[in-house]
């Protein structure tokens, strides 16, 4: 939780709007990919952080490659992974 607070201070204090989604443990896997769906398709969203790890019955994997490489705040979507390491220009973390 101090984690997850701390930056969405560093967020505020940067200038950068910030919200969160607080889902509980239930979420289904379909629910939160519509979720990210809807994040991806929101023009005032211009980053998405999805906070691992997320419980055992979601596949995370999924999760990250559905998120908009272009909106991918971690750098974990396959794409800017591997732009990463192949030296490319990419959003990186």
């Amino acid at each position: 939780n101090v984690y997850v607070r701390s930056k969405g201070k560093a967020t505020l204090a940067a200038g950068m709007a910030s919200f969160e989604h607080r889902l509980p443990a239930e979420t289904t896997e379909a629910e939160l990919l519509a979720l990210v769906a809807a994040l991806n398709d929101a023009v005032a969203v211009d980053g998405i952080l999805v906070q691992l790890p997320l419980p055992a019955h979601i596949d995370e994997r999924a999760v990250i490659a559905a998120i908009d490489p272009a909106k991918d705040v971690d750098g974990f979507h396959p794409v800017n992974a591997g732009r990463l390491v192949a030296g490319l220009d990419g959003f990186v973390p």
